[in-house]
């Protein structure tokens, strides 16, 4: 079996045992090497966690098994096409590598959250529906990062 589809398929097999558990059908394993690293599933059901989702809950469990937050040279196989959270967390830890197996495009038959989201990122900054506002303080902003 080709390298890529184990992964994936592993993927698979572990959402559908996730869905089994309550939780939702998202699931990711971090490979380093041709080796397993660390694998995560969604489980913000139980975690009362919007962000625990399975490449999140990956590439924690990556960092903690290498000791590391750069995650260079590793690939990230998931079930799913990254929603653009776990993109962002996924260009952090600095993998460029990435496989799925289900894109955003056919997960908006069950799931349209990352097709909207990913619409609402194309937007120019002052159309999105969330609008952060800088707050003037007596102290430096900047105080933190000299």
């Amino acid at each position: 079996m080709e390298e890529h589809q184990k992964w994936i398929e592993k993927c698979i097999r572990m959402a559908v045992d996730n869905t089994k558990q309550g939780q939702d059908p998202f699931a990711a394993v971090v490979v380093k090497d041709g080796e397993e690293v660390a694998s995560g599933v969604n489980d913000g059901k139980a975690a009362f966690d919007p962000t625990a989702h399975g490449e999140i809950r990956a590439l924690q469990a990556a960092g903690r098994a290498l000791e590391s937050r750069d995650l260079s040279g590793c690939v990230l196989y998931t079930n799913c096409e990254p929603c653009p959270m776990c993109y962002a967390a996924i260009f952090w830890s600095g993998i460029t590598d990435v496989y799925y197996g289900l894109s955003v495009a056919e997960q908006n038959a069950f799931d349209d959250k990352p097709q909207q989201l990913y619409d609402e990122l194309r937007k120019d900054p002052g159309e999105r529906s969330i609008q952060p506002k800088a707050v003037e303080t007596a102290m430096d902003p900047m105080a933190p990062f000299e």
